[in-house]
């Protein structure tokens, strides 16, 4: 064996687990970047159900057509259909904000302006176990919306009919 083929074998002996340590190295990062990327997708996605949720509510209270626990079991089956269980009607919130002694959507007014908040913490939805990352971090979609309550028609009967 020549001195140029004893120098290449050396070489490429001494770069055979290089490839392992890189591995070793960079793929739990790759996991942990993978993994956030993750979890920050379901935080998305559940936030945007929780505003559809929570803007199905609002029309359903705008209507004048169901009292505040027919709107909060609206929300609470929007969510329920689209894959989040666990969420309960005391994490809704229907309120007047035109007129707070008016908190019946039934009894609104014409025009009054409705907002229907979820609030959510995100421990009920996450995917992955990560305590440290996402303890403390809930989830709200509100929406607001007006009254399209109709105006009852009242009829005077003092005017003569001809």
């Amino acid at each position: 064996m020549t001195l140029v083929h004893r120098a290449a074998h050396h070489r490429k002996r001494t770069r055979d687990g290089l490839a392992a340590v890189e591995l070793a190295v960079v793929l739990p990062m790759l996991l942990i970047f993978i993994v956030g990327v993750w979890e920050l997708g379901r935080m998305i996605e559940v936030q945007q159900l929780l505003c559809n949720a929570a803007r199905e509510g609002a029309r359903q209270a705008s209507t004048g057509s169901k009292d505040v626990a027919g709107v909060k079991d609206v929300v609470v089956r929007y969510l329920q259909q689209n894959g989040i269980s666990n969420v309960y009607s005391s994490d809704v919130l229907v309120l007047n904000l035109t007129d707070p002694g008016r908190s019946n959507p039934m009894t609104a007014n014409q025009l009054d302006q409705w907002q229907v908040k979820v609030t959510l913490p995100f421990d009920r939805v996450r995917w992955i176990f990560l305590n440290q990352v996402t303890k403390k971090t809930s989830l709200i979609g509100s929406a607001h919306w007006l009254s399209t309550r109709d105006i009852p028609l009242v009829v005077n009967s003092d005017i003569p009919l001809q």
